[in-house]
């Protein structure tokens, strides 16, 4: 009888999980299939999609009493995005030489134009002028085109693009050669205004004011000829007109307010790419909606199903917490950089973060659930530890450092401890194919059992000391090539594993298939995704370069032309 009673309640212990993921899955269906619906048109980034994501997210944390932490009393906080911005300047550009020639340029004609990190409205008449040289300043490397400042401040700077050593791609002046740092360097020794020219075979910068790039409160230009004149000019006057049109952004905010001292943060991002409005797509036709499934309705299903878990639970009560969807991620964690910079609550009681991006699509063979930021506080690791996995359902893979390219990482900055959790990147990643019908379900569950455990290993803490970590360096450095891959950022052997090959790409036409594990590209060796992105630094447009990989069992060497 002892024997039939413990199978009675094993047996009602057994059907009593199946129905709890059988609702949590439901939910997370509910969720997701309206977040990522053609009706939300993608969520671009302020746009009425992404507002109605909002208001279906507000409604979501009203109906569990969820306390608003928005403007003016809503659950919405609301910021500006730059939608477009175009030069409409039509009036000429004047310097006089060392020869007391007056050189003149018109605007019509793209001798002359702004770039985008110029201010929109500003107009510079007779300055005097700095030849600035390179706009470097490297001590270490025995170059300082500032060394001598006396009586610069107020002056126009004349800067050349490039570095010293010319169209050496291996340079040690590299991370100085960025036309963001030359520009806030010069705007920090006082300069009026910056014109830069061209006088080695580097690429010119293009006349596309890029909304993502964070116009300056100085006038910025590009002269395109008469550039051997300009570096012997002694007085310039030009004008910048730029015309901004902005777009409303909103974050949805919520909070559970129980009273405590310290507050937890949890969320995930709602933007995606609409009909690539903005650019991001790997999409080579165009036009098609970008519905987002994975990226990121999944992620807010998550923080939408924890915010359920934890509102209507007692044993989480010993934190407050704010639960929050955060827009602008795609184009560059816009609206978890105006949340820290415009808290509701006081940051310095917040006790961690976590941030779900891309939580819906657990490989069914590789099993992985990454989860970022384990170093940014002694917490972590142990509460990993402890863990209770069926690991042939799913495995816990981590990494030390609180950057990347997600919003966990503007937290990071601010000294919080963080934790982003990701099941991988897919060929889907920023393509319209990112739909509802290819989510993992039963993986997101097993992610949601993680998290909770997670946060219940934590539960206790009253303090989470903050420790910093090295910075994922690729996620925010820039290429002049690309191999047109998707790499497989779960992959934790020797070399990168290529997950996706981009067709007309430099790693298509050169014979590379999905699979295979890059193990050298030219001299550098990749041991991982560093090694890799550290390798895309150093070529340049129409570099050929051996590369050996491995397919299967063998070795292969192809020739990429970047």
């Amino acid at each position: 009888m002892r024997y039939f009673g413990f199978c009675i309640c094993l047996f009602i212990s057994v059907n009593l999980c199946a129905q709890k993921e059988e609702d949590v899955c439901r939910r997370f269906r509910t969720d997701i299939q309206y977040l990522s619906s053609d009706q939300l048109e993608g969520r671009l980034t302020g746009s009425l999609g992404e507002k109605r994501s909002s208001l279906y997210i507000a409604d979501e944390f009203s109906k569990y009493k969820i306390t608003p932490l928005g403007d003016s009393g809503t659950y919405l906080q609301n910021f500006s995005i730059i939608r477009l911005r175009l030069n409409q300047n039509k009036e000429p550009m004047t310097w006089t030489d060392k020869q007391h020639r007056i050189i003149g340029l018109r605007a019509t004609t793209g001798d002359f134009y702004p770039l985008a990190q110029s201010t929109n409205s500003d107009s510079i008449e007779r300055a005097g002028i700095f030849q600035a040289g390179y706009g470097i300043s490297a001590p270490d490397l025995n170059h300082d085109d500032y060394k001598d400042t006396a009586g610069i401040r107020g002056k126009v700077f004349v800067i050349k693009l490039g570095h010293p050593e010319g169209t050496n791609v291996h340079s040690r002046f590299e991370p100085y050669e960025g036309l963001n740092y030359k520009v806030d360097l010069a705007a920090k020794m006082g300069a009026r205004g910056v014109v830069f020219v061209r006088t080695d075979s580097v690429d010119k910068p293009k006349g596309m004011l890029d909304r993502n790039v964070r116009p300056r409160n100085i006038p910025v230009i590009y002269v395109n000829t008469e550039q051997a004149s300009m570096l012997m000019a002694t007085e310039i006057s030009f004008r910048v007109n730029i015309l901004q049109m902005n777009s409303t952004a909103h974050n949805v905010v919520g909070f559970l307010n129980n009273k405590k001292k310290k507050t937890i943060i949890i969320g995930a991002h709602q933007d995606h790419l609409g009909y690539n409005e903005f650019g991001g797509s790997r999409d080579t036709k165009g036009g098609s909606i970008h519905n987002g499934a994975d990226d990121n309705a999944s992620g807010v299903a998550m923080m939408m199903e924890l915010m359920r878990k934890i509102s209507k639970t007692r044993k989480y009560k010993k934190n407050n917490y704010i639960f929050i969807a955060f827009s602008g991620e795609e184009q560059g964690l816009l609206g978890s950089n105006y949340f820290v910079n415009h808290p509701p609550v006081d940051m310095k009681n917040v006790l961690y973060m976590m941030n779900f991006d891309m939580v819906g699509r657990l490989d069914s063979l590789k099993k992985s659930l990454m989860i970022y930021g384990v170093g940014t506080s002694p917490e972590w690791k142990p509460a990993v530890e402890k863990l209770k996995l069926d690991t042939t359902q799913i495995k816990v893979k981590t990494t030390e450092s609180g950057t990347g390219s997600s919003d966990h990482t503007n937290f990071y900055y601010q000294n919080i401890p963080v934790l982003h959790f990701f099941t991988g990147q897919h060929y889907d990643y920023h393509m319209p194919s990112d739909d509802e019908p290819k989510i993992n379900y039963h993986g997101m569950y097993l992610c949601y059992d993680v998290v909770m455990q997670m946060i219940k290993a934590v539960n206790k803490k009253k303090q989470m000391p903050f420790t910093p970590t090295k910075s994922e360096e690729s996620a925010r450095m820039s290429f002049k090539v690309t191999l047109g891959i998707m790499p497989d950022y779960i992959y934790d052997g020797v070399g990168l594993r290529v997950d996706g090959v981009n067709m007309g790409k430099p790693g298509e036409k050169a014979g590379l298939l999905k699979g295979d594990i890059i193990l050298s590209l030219g001299d550098y060796t990749i041991s991982n995704i560093n090694d890799y992105m550290k390798a895309l630094g150093g070529f340049k447009k129409g570099d050929t370069v051996k590369m050996k990989i491995r397919r299967g069992n063998e070795e292969k060497e192809l020739s990429v032309t970047f």
